[in-house]
């Protein structure tokens, strides 16, 4: 799958799994253990503004406040959801975005490389959302397969572990797991 495509293909999840969201499931507990359903949903809205930042250059220290400050979502949140799908396609659509160098917390890496990573980030709060209000996440194989072989590599050398964003894997992968279990089971879920 390209990655504009995998871009366009979760952010249409992450909108239909905000949709599903009952009035009485924000305060829900989730997967993530710091966030509840309103966090969880107003980090992949203003998540997606932070990656826009990174590709537009914006120093690290400021996209960090506005992460910290996005931490629920708005009293719109399907309509912010909507303006931060189309924001960010917008952005990774530009001429030169995917070649770019971008300055991220992790390291300097091609336009290419956050898009990815955008996509795998928002591929796994999908499923995280999804769990927390009791629906199929909906998640295309391809996302699946395309966020596990981002992460990977990085988990090998315990980059993503170092900075908190998932825990270590917990006991050992059944045999026959299916992809969206591999994946889980990387992030430590």
């Amino acid at each position: 799958m390209d990655a504009l495509d995998a871009l366009d293909a979760v952010g249409e999840s992450n909108v239909q799994l905000v949709r599903q969201v009952g009035s009485g499931q924000w305060d829900g507990a989730t997967p993530c253990t710091e966030w509840n359903v309103r966090s969880l949903v107003g980090h992949l809205i203003m998540g997606r503004h932070v990656y826009r930042g990174f590709l537009e250059g914006v120093p690290v220290a400021e996209l960090r406040l506005i992460l910290q400050q996005g931490g629920a979502a708005s009293d719109a949140p399907v309509a912010a959801c909507e303006s931060a799908v189309r924001s960010i396609r917008a952005a990774f659509a530009q001429p030169g975005a995917l070649e770019r160098t971008v300055h991220h917390t992790i390291g300097d890496m091609p336009g290419r490389q956050l898009l990815v990573q955008l996509v795998a980030d928002c591929v796994v709060h999908s499923w995280d959302l999804a769990t927390a209000i009791g629906v199929d996440p909906g998640l295309d194989e391809q996302l699946i397969e395309l966020s596990y072989e981002f992460y990977l590599p990085l988990m090998q050398k315990d980059a993503v572990y170092a900075y908190g964003w998932f825990k270590p894997p917990a006991g050992t992968l059944p045999e026959g797991a299916t992809a969206l279990e591999r994946l889980l089971h990387l992030l430590g879920r």
